[in-house]
């Protein structure tokens, strides 16, 4: 596992971060100790269309019949400047009950897919166990395959690259 905050490598049973002491407890102070619900794509930017929508949708499905281990989820929002990516990813992970996801899917099994739309980036979350699954040099070709989507704005040509592309990983 690496730190959400400091990108060093952390051991899964330590509860901070060696390097930078970064831990669940540093993003429940920013983000909160509530556990929220979300949908398996949370568009709280509100930019992605109905037909996009409907595209991701079935894309998640398809994904969901072949790993039905795992849960598979996006997130779209627009960011403060003070928010990471890597840290709100983390936090979801630890915090978030997926709306409509049954319970051999736990956030453990998890991908999430998060994008901030005012900076257009994107990254990916991966749960404890889904971890090791996804060598970080593949998440990061499946991040670069979406860019220039992103960039333009194409936020769900982008998010349907990126659910196909990690698909592949996994297979």
């Amino acid at each position: 596992m690496k730190c959400p905050h400091c990108s060093r490598p952390v051991d899964h049973e330590a509860d901070t971060c060696y390097s930078c002491g970064y831990s669940l407890s540093a993003a429940e102070s920013v983000f909160g100790r509530n556990y929220v619900q979300m949908s398996r794509l949370h568009d709280a930017a509100h930019c992605l269309r109905k037909p996009e929508r409907d595209a991701l949708e079935d894309i998640l499905d398809q994904l969901e019949m072949r790993f039905p281990q795992m849960l598979f989820c996006i997130y779209l929002g627009a960011l403060t400047k003070e928010v990471r990516l890597n840290e709100l990813g983390f936090w979801l992970l630890n915090h978030a009950e997926v709306r409509g996801a049954d319970y051999a899917r736990s956030n453990e099994n998890g991908v999430l897919l998060l994008i901030d739309v005012n900076t257009k980036q994107a990254g990916i979350s991966l749960g404890y166990v889904t971890e090791v699954l996804m060598p970080e040099d593949e998440g990061y070709r499946c991040l670069q395959a979406a860019r220039p989507y992103l960039v333009n704005g194409a936020y769900g040509q982008a998010l349907a690259i990126l659910l196909r592309r990690v698909g592949r990983v996994l297979s």
